[in-house]
């Protein structure tokens, strides 16, 4: 019960996060938000290069962070979404899929930062989201394997 509620509470922090990035391209120029549209921006520089090349256009407006992060957050998310089901405990191979993923994304930062010119945000989109997906579902099954989320019964 406890871990379940920590995973949902990242799994709301997460959500909240997602739209601090991604919201404010949807929503009319003349929105109220506009006005945390500065201290956003210097919130999510602090996590991303914020590169207008590398960041998704939408409605004249770029999100708040790269294509890489972006998939990096939304993995994150269904990460935690899909921990808060039971099958995960059946998933012990996750670390397998986790070093995989790693490796992917490294040789996909590599090929877009020096062997190519032109960056590719659906490479950098994918390539994040699996790489993420597959780190949180291992960090929390390792974190359930080892009993984390139980207390520890103290000797009176």
């Amino acid at each position: 019960m406890k871990n379940k509620l920590i995973v949902g509470l990242l799994l709301f922090v997460s959500a909240v996060w997602i739209a601090g990035f991604s919201l404010l391209p949807f929503l009319p120029k003349d929105n109220s938000f506009q006005a945390f549209y500065p201290f956003l921006k210097v919130s999510y520089a602090r996590v991303c290069h914020q590169k207008p090349d590398e960041c998704f256009r939408i409605n004249d407006s770029y999100f708040l962070v790269c294509a890489r992060c972006t998939g990096i957050y939304i993995g994150a998310f269904f990460g935690f979404l899909f921990s808060l089901f039971s099958f995960t405990k059946y998933f012990r191979a996750i670390y397998k899929y986790f070093v995989v993923f790693s490796i992917i994304m490294f040789g996909d930062v590599l090929i877009n930062n020096f062997l190519l010119s032109s960056y590719n945000k659906t490479s950098a989109l994918f390539t994040g989201y699996l790489f993420s997906f597959f780190a949180v579902n291992f960090v929390i099954f390792e974190i359930k394997r080892n009993n984390f989320f139980h207390s520890a019964q103290r000797d009176i």
